[in-house]
């Protein structure tokens, strides 16, 4: 009976110790890292939205999607339903339209028109 007593009292608080020893166990990943990790995250993301947001909002941009049929505030309102892949993609594409249009030049030029159509359709469809 002894024997039964110490083999239960042995097992009780082996079940009593685990769970406190288990919780002192460290996170793998620590939570500042994970905080400042998700915070570069939403601001790179926020950058990628100003910037096809920025491409949308231009003139030439605007005057071609209307004689297109797009609606270029859809559009707008689309970016901020993407999610971060498709928005990097499209912000870089975006940013090497700007650099095209910053350049001084009174046209569009062909690639950045299909650029742009790519852009506006993409947005569209998502």
């Amino acid at each position: 009976m002894r024997i039964r007593t110490t083999a239960v009292t042995l097992v009780v608080c082996s079940l009593l110790w685990c769970p406190s020893a288990m919780a002192q166990q460290r996170h793998v990943a620590d939570p500042a890292l994970m905080r400042q990790a998700i915070a570069t995250q939403a601001l790179t993301d926020q950058q990628n939205r100003d910037a096809v947001i920025g491409v949308l909002q231009r003139s030439e941009v605007r005057d071609l999607a209307a004689r297109l049929g797009l609606n270029v505030t859809r559009a707008e309102t689309a970016v901020s339903t993407l999610g971060s892949a498709e928005l990097a993609s499209l912000a870089e594409q975006a940013r090497a339209a700007e650099a095209q249009l910053a350049g001084g030049s009174q046209t569009i030029v062909i690639g950045t028109t299909t650029l742009l159509l790519i852009i506006i359709i993409i947005i569209l469809l998502s």
